[in-house]
């Protein structure tokens, strides 16, 4: 189980907002009431960011976006009502430059859709389809900042479970399975092709099953991102892509291109790797 380092403060007056520091990603994070609003500092927070509203009637809609000064946009909602908002997260990064249009643009789209994949949760209005026009290395790195932003969440109360839960390991039938006769199996899970380099961070893979084709990119931790929402299974990014309740995503996936090799193949490579390293 991975753990993010955060430092919060808490202000001893009771309508600033709450900061959360996630170390890490030199992200700073704002809790805000939406009654306190005037309370967040101005020279700190007119600055760009992606925040989240929060309601508090139960319904579970939140609404998702991005703004090159922050707190501006913030209290633009605030006289003009989206929708009945109690609480903001606002995110910014913690760095001399900060985020610039083009970051921010696809972090909106990447949080809009991971929230609307958590449970009991609907996003009012949200951007999913993000900012595509930056270069692959920047998307991964930014890839590595949802989670972070998923954590902000959760620390402010919000339960950021899956809709449809997803298993790491898979034994579906592939080389790799237990049915296979003849090798000694070893459970593999995505993100071990991708610490090892056989496949690697920022690839572009490939489906296309009768008339519906799909793409994924895989991050730095080892994920698939498919409509902007991250999956650690082959199988459940595969199913996800394809609208349906279960996909064989080794074979399914193909890497580099449409005709490239499926993952089940850099699977095979991987055990024959391991299988070469136990024998030593």
């Amino acid at each position: 189980m991975s753990t993010t380092p955060v430092n919060v403060q808490i202000p001893s007056d009771t309508e600033a907002p709450v900061i959360a520091d996630f170390v890490e990603h030199a992200l700073r994070v704002a809790y805000v009431d939406r009654a306190h609003l005037s309370s967040m500092p101005t020279g700190d927070w007119d600055t760009a960011g992606v925040y989240i509203l929060l309601t508090g009637d139960g319904s579970g809609r939140v609404y998702v976006g991005q703004a090159r000064r922050v707190r501006n946009r913030l209290m633009q909602h605030n006289s003009k009502e989206k929708l009945p908002w109690t609480r903001a997260v606002a995110v910014k990064r913690d760095t001399t430059d900060g985020f610039n249009t083009a970051e921010i643009g696809y972090l909106e789209g990447r949080v809009s859709a991971e929230v609307a994949a958590l449970q009991h949760l609907t996003v009012v209005e949200g951007q999913t389809s993000g900012d595509e026009t930056l270069p692959k290395h920047m998307m991964i790195s930014l890839d590595s900042f949802v989670k972070s932003i998923l954590g902000a969440l959760r620390l402010a109360g919000l339960d950021t479970t899956r809709r449809v839960p997803e298993t790491e390991m898979e034994e579906d039938g592939g080389a790799g399975s237990e049915a296979r006769a003849g090798r000694v199996t070893f459970p593999v899970k995505f993100s071990d092709l991708v610490s090892s380099g056989l496949v690697r961070a920022g690839e572009s893979l490939f489906l296309k099953q009768g008339r519906v084709e799909a793409r994924g990119s895989v991050t730095a931790d080892g994920e698939i991102v498919v409509k902007g929402v991250a999956y650690k299974s082959p199988s459940s990014a595969a199913a996800s892509a394809l609208g349906l309740q279960s996909s064989n995503g080794w074979i399914t996936w193909k890497v580099g291109s449409a005709k490239g090799p499926n993952l089940d193949l850099f699977r095979q490579q991987w055990l024959e790797q391991k299988t070469k390293e136990d024998r030593r």
